[in-house]
């Protein structure tokens, strides 16, 4: 017996008569795996009226953080505005290069909207339009394209500065909304 092996015996003992593995105490047998699986498939099938194949309903999404019980008027001009279509945003600030998590994002937004038959936006956010460097926009809409996506539009927020100006006032005059200075 070599010199390691007297160590690791000193050490740890007699090695076990196995191989040395851990056994699996909970491993099913093959029938009992296929009993499993079709009371799983029973069960699911009782339980739902949903189809067995995983599918997306986008109307699951739509709403699903917020109460749109009480904004059905808002949902039904939303969806005669979209045609039913889902509409995504890209918007970036244009005060920078892009990155990857950019290159993720608008992948994301692009394919989601192309999945359910709808379109992306260019939607720069420029809140301080002031002081937006023109460089930007350009490299921006430039990695949009060379990523192979084409926007539906090109916008920026202060396109609706005065609109939500607007939206702003009608909440303050119905107390919902304040300025605190």
């Amino acid at each position: 017996m070599s010199t390691i092996n007297k160590k690791k015996l000193e050490l740890l003992g007699e090695a076990p008569a196995d191989d040395g593995k851990k056994k699996r105490t909970n491993k099913l047998t093959a029938e009992e795996k296929k009993k499993a699986k079709e009371e799983a498939s029973t069960t699911s099938a009782a339980e739902s009226s949903e189809p067995a194949t995983p599918t997306i309903n986008i109307e699951q999404l739509i709403g699903r953080d917020v109460d749109v019980g009480n904004n059905a008027d808002i949902l039904a001009q939303h969806r005669a505005a979209t045609g039913g279509r889902v509409v995504t945003r890209f918007p970036p600030e244009p005060n920078g290069y892009l990155h990857i998590g950019h290159a993720k994002a608008i992948r994301f937004n692009f394919e989601v909207a192309k999945q359910y038959g709808g379109y992306t936006y260019l939607r720069f956010d420029d809140t301080n339009p002031d002081k937006e460097c023109q460089e930007y926009i350009d490299h921006i809409k430039e990695i949009v394209g060379w990523l192979g996506y084409n926007p539906y539009a090109t916008t920026a927020s202060s396109d609706y500065f005065q609109e939500l100006y607007e939206i702003a006032v009608k909440l303050i005059k119905k107390g919902l909304a304040y300025v605190c200075f």
